[in-house]
């Protein structure tokens, strides 16, 4: 099957986010107190490294080069963990925060591009709900966790 100069746009925008999320993740790791929390970032961190060079890989496969232009929200979620990991005190809850609003907005923009026309290519479909499950699923226990956090002491 041959793909549309869409489709390298749009796994090249996931592949972006991906190298984020493990950007994001690997610098949480640095910051927070809880050792708790270092060791789940440094998982979270790695898994987000396999799951772009598979999507580089993939992207290979097609013809496509994944290093291109930088994405902007990829950019945006890079550049935003920064500001508020100086901006505001370096507490565990804040960078757990962080760290869930980014892989929220990583959701958004896998949810963007399988609702497009990759939706009826079953077989890339299929290849993107990998990372695309996996990032939910660490969405919801890091949900859990933020909200066992607010629990504890509700004023924060």
């Amino acid at each position: 099957m041959t793909y549309s100069e869409n489709y390298h746009k749009q796994l090249q925008r996931l592949y972006r986010i991906l190298q984020d999320g493990q950007k994001g993740y690997a610098e949480a790791a640095e910051h927070v107190k809880s050792s708790d929390l270092k060791a789940l970032f440094e998982k979270i961190a790695a898994e987000r490294e396999v799951l772009a060079s598979q999507m580089g890989s993939k992207m290979a496969e097609f013809g496509y080069d994944p290093d291109g232009h930088d994405d902007a929200l990829g950019v945006l979620h890079r550049g935003w963990m920064s500001l508020k990991a100086s901006m505001i005190s370096n507490t565990d809850q804040n960078i757990l925060e962080s760290c869930r609003n980014g892989d929220q907005a990583a959701l958004d923009a896998f949810d963007d591009v399988l609702q497009g026309e990759i939706l009826y290519d079953t077989e890339l479909k299929s290849f993107l709900m990998e990372p695309r499950l996996k990032i939910n699923e660490t969405f919801v226990d890091l949900d859990k966790r933020y909200f066992d956090m607010f629990k504890k002491d509700p004023s924060l």
